[in-house]
């Protein structure tokens, strides 16, 4: 990818289908990464060691390097709903195809919105079969704080237990 080495790891017989793509930046930023894990249908991006020197000027659907804003993709306009931010950076027919294949929906139709964490998760926390101590006991091994907090919340959010296996 760009001249870096990518190394692709999949987990093949199991009940969960999940996938990690590591490109190796260390030739030119040493010790960096840009690893991209899927799992269902969740996709997380984490640069490791990341520095300014390798991100200092990168701005776009991950936010601006710098300052953490989230811009729309004109650079400027600042966006503070994601469901509006989603939209803004949903994939356009001038972006190329990004994918090997096409799936629904696809612009001008905008992208499925997810269920409102304010506005819904009050109702469906009242109506949940996983409790809070079942989802912090699947998440008990993970080592960083915050790694649990978000494994909690993904579990209590999706109500599947297997979405500890995504940390």
């Amino acid at each position: 990818f760009a001249g870096f080495p990518v190394k692709i790891f999949a987990q093949q017989g199991t009940r969960v289908h999940k996938n990690r793509i590591e490109i190796d930046l260390s030739s030119k930023y040493p010790g960096q990464k840009i690893v991209l894990s899927t799992f269902k249908e969740f996709v997380k991006v984490q640069f490791e060691n990341s520095s300014a020197e390798a991100y200092g000027n990168t701005v776009g659907m991950l936010g601006d390097y710098k300052t953490g804003k989230t811009l729309a993709r004109d650079g400027v306009t600042g966006l503070h709903d994601f469901t509006d931010y989603g939209h803004e950076w949903q994939v356009l027919p001038s972006d190329g195809k990004l994918f090997r294949e096409v799936s629904h929906p696809q612009f001008p139709e905008l992208c499925i919105d997810p269920e409102d964490p304010r506005g819904q998760r009050q109702r469906r926390l009242a109506e949940s079969t996983v409790s809070i101590e079942d989802a912090e006991a699947a998440c008990a091994s993970l080592k960083d704080e915050l790694d649990r907090k978000d494994c909690v919340y993904d579990i209590i959010a999706t109500q599947d237990m297997d979405m500890a296996g995504a940390y």
